[in-house]
């Protein structure tokens, strides 16, 4: 016996919480993707219906001619109907940002003996703060610009999360309430705790200090609990300075350790107190961060028991503390296993820190040596809270994919996540529930579907962890995309302000790499060593992108189109960002030498390398993409490709000024009258792109 569901199935519910309805609309969406509209005939019902089943668990089964989903609250209603979609339509987590197709079938049949059920995950509270939000927040889709947030929860909730911080500080307020509706719970920054207004917002030119203050300070606490109440929220407690940064920078009575902790310890004290109070079981939490992660580790700051710590890592998948400014002491920054309190994480899929991160695209450490991190977090009872900073998601997927594994099942085979990763969604094939598959398919069955597709996607995904340039001597010292764009404006910038001082803002680098870099010069000869092997291996990182897209094209188009989108776009991102820095390095190089022509060129080729960098993220906004990539103004190329801009003109300044004649006599009037100089010039003076285009007439093949 079996039932079976087709274009006729209907959910039906009881009066449910409204959170529900989302997932509701969401299951029905997929129904409409995975049956064929003409088809109709018997058929079976999706029931939801009340159980004595603990928090946010569910169970599916076959009961007469429906399928029954039973749970005893709200998420455990969404999770099991997202398990429906997932494992009976065939409708993955990352459908949205990968583009899933569906091929639409009269009916699928299920037997009486089909179950789905749940199982305790390894984290309690788990989520996404989507943070340097600048692509989702400049872009809509279906001229709807809220539809992209009601996605970015959905996954979530679909990836087994429950916790968001939905944007960063006020930018996130106006989606934070359609959070709340979908049922998420609403986490905090630590830069605004109990999600409270800052005190300087609230009193505007008033230096704020404690205990003076205080009254005030309570009175915008209170209103920060009473304006979250009535919605899940995990509390954030703490007290930094108004600047996202330490308290005492504006109170500089303050001078010890031990008075900064025991502030920290009576304002955090009585923080706690005010929100049980009010939401009594609801949980809270403390980010051990900077200066708090320092007062902790020396015994200095106390709070209940009861109290999350988060524990941070340094935006490159290192449980240490991150690196500010040129100060990069690597504090250990791992959940202790003999604290018997309660712990969690901060970790980052993207990070944003004008150095050395990603944020366009996805992290370049290697995945095993993630999955091995939060292992040891789990470990070491760090699984109460994992906050999870997703950027922009898209250009994350893989990485964010991986996490969410780790936060349900506490464990990951790094090898059978990325096939399985390309079987869902490159290869064509249906991942049942659990989110794994026989080992013999995702490694290489051979009668698996599109099989040399899943193959080529993992070369492809491997090639990239492997192709990064390291900065430094650990495994987390992998450079993203800002090291390729934030470094070589900081280099440019400063030729231009002084070129032969040593910029100090880039001492980091060189004392990562242990290098002594006495001045500029030092600085860009260091720069190119790590660019020159770097270049290289993209340019061959790309090029067989290239090739195994061709490849994939003829069996699977839409894999194809999602390889261009993704794999082979960050290839080309890279190709392009780490050659235009190579030649910023040449060009620089040739200005100390005096070389003020081929400085000016090598100049004008790196910004070429720079806008073709943004030419391949907008060549890839088709369909609801259109815009997507509009606002890179983090990592912002096209930023780099104008600096190089004002860089040639800096140089043609030097090298043909201030009279603007002899580089157009040498590149643009013929050999015998290069010499005659009757009159300087006869026609205006060229710009700076008119002479490069002579340039590369005359020096390139």
């Amino acid at each position: 016996m079996s039932i079976q569901l087709n274009g006729d199935t209907r959910i039906i519910a009881p009066d449910l919480p409204e959170s529900v309805s989302y997932a509701i609309d969401d299951v029905t969406r997929d129904l409409g993707k995975a049956f064929t509209a003409d088809a109709h005939g018997d058929h079976g019902d999706i029931r939801l219906r009340f159980a004595d089943l603990a928090d946010e668990q569910y169970a599916v089964r076959v009961d007469g001619n429906d399928l029954l989903l039973e749970a005893g609250d709200d998420l455990g209603f969404i999770y099991g109907l997202y398990a429906i979609s997932r494992s009976v339509l065939g409708v993955t987590d990352l459908w949205f940002w990968n583009d899933q197709h569906i091929e639409p079938a009269d009916g699928i049949d299920l037997d009486d003996d089909f179950r789905l059920e749940s199982t305790r995950d390894a984290v309690r509270y788990k989520g996404f703060f989507i943070n340097d939000e600048v692509l989702l927040e400049d872009w809509s889709v279906d001229n709807d610009p809220e539809l992209p947030w009601r996605r970015a929860f959905e996954t979530i909730l679909r990836l087994g999360g429950n916790t968001a911080i939905p944007g960063s500080g006020q930018r996130g307020e106006p989606h934070l309430p359609l959070a709340r509706r979908m049922g998420l719970y609403i986490n905090q920054h630590h830069a605004t705790p109990l999600g409270a207004k800052l005190f300087s917002e609230a009193y505007p030119g008033v230096s704020p200090k404690w205990p003076e203050d205080r009254e005030r300070f309570e009175a915008l606490w209170r209103q920060g609990i009473e304006d979250n109440l009535g919605g899940r929220t995990i509390w954030t407690l703490g007290f930094r300075g108004q600047g996202d940064s330490p308290f005492w920078s504006s109170d500089p009575r303050y001078t010890t350790d031990e008075a900064r902790g025991e502030v920290m310890s009576e304002v955090i004290r009585r923080q706690y107190d005010m929100v049980r109070e009010l939401d009594p079981n609801a949980p809270c939490s403390v980010y051990l961060y900077g200066e708090s992660m320092d007062l902790y580790r020396k015994g200095l700051l106390r709070f209940p028991d009861d109290v999350i710590k988060i524990w941070s890592d340094n935006g490159f998948g290192r449980m240490v503390s991150r690196r500010q400014h040129n100060d990069n002491p690597r504090i250990d920054a791992m959940p202790d296993a003999a604290d018997h309190g309660r712990n969690g994480i901060y970790y980052h899929a993207s990070f944003y820190d004008l150095q050395a991160a990603n944020h366009i695209t996805q992290l370049c450490v290697d995945p095993r040596n993630v999955a091995a991190e939060l292992e040891r977090v789990l470990a070491n009872g760090g699984n109460d809270l994992w906050i999870i900073n997703s950027s922009n998601i898209k250009p994350h997927v893989f990485m964010l994919d991986l996490i969410a594994r780790l936060w349900r099942e506490g464990h990951a085979d790094v090898d059978a996540a990325e096939y399985e990763y390309a079987a869902r969604y490159f290869g064509g094939t249906v991942v049942t529930e659990g989110r794994k598959e026989p080992e013999e398919t995702y490694h290489g069955d051979v009668d698996a579907p599109d099989v040399n597709v899943m193959r080529t996607v993992v070369d492809c995904l491997e090639g990239y962890w492997q192709a990064a340039v390291p900065y430094g001597p650990n495994w987390d010292d992998k450079a993203g995309e800002q090291f390729f764009n934030h470094v070589p404006r900081m280099l440019a910038v400063q030729f231009m302000r002084d070129r032969d001082a040593a910029d100090p803002d880039l001492k980091w680098m060189c004392d990562n790499g242990g290098i002594m870099a006495h001045s500029l010069a030092d600085q860009v000869a260091y720069y190119r060593s790590l660019c020159e092997p770097g270049a290289a291996r993209y340019r061959e990182l790309a090029r067989r992108d290239e090739i195994a897209v061709l490849q994939v094209e003829g069996e699977n188009p839409r894999a194809a189109r999602l390889m261009r989108d993704s794999l082979l776009l960050q290839a080309r991102l890279y190709r392009h960002c780490v050659q235009g820095a190579l030649m910023l390095c040449r060009s620089l190089q040739d200005a100390f030498d005096g070389h003020w022509r081929h400085a000016f060129y090598h100049a004008g080729l790196a910004r070429e390398e720079y806008l073709a960098a943004d030419h391949a993220m907008r060549s890839r906004e088709h369909g609801k993409w259109r815009g997507f990539w509009r606002n890179d103004c983090l990592t912002d190329v096209k930023q780099t490709a104008l600096v190089l801009e004002s860089l040639m003109g800096y140089l043609r300044a030097i090298g043909d000024g201030p009279h603007y004649y002899q580089w157009k006599r040498d590149f643009l009037y013929p050999a015998w009258e290069k010499d005659v100089m009757v009159i300087m010039n006869m026609e205006n003076h060229e710009t700076d792109q008119e002479i490069f285009a002579a340039m590369k007439a005359t020096w390139q093949d």
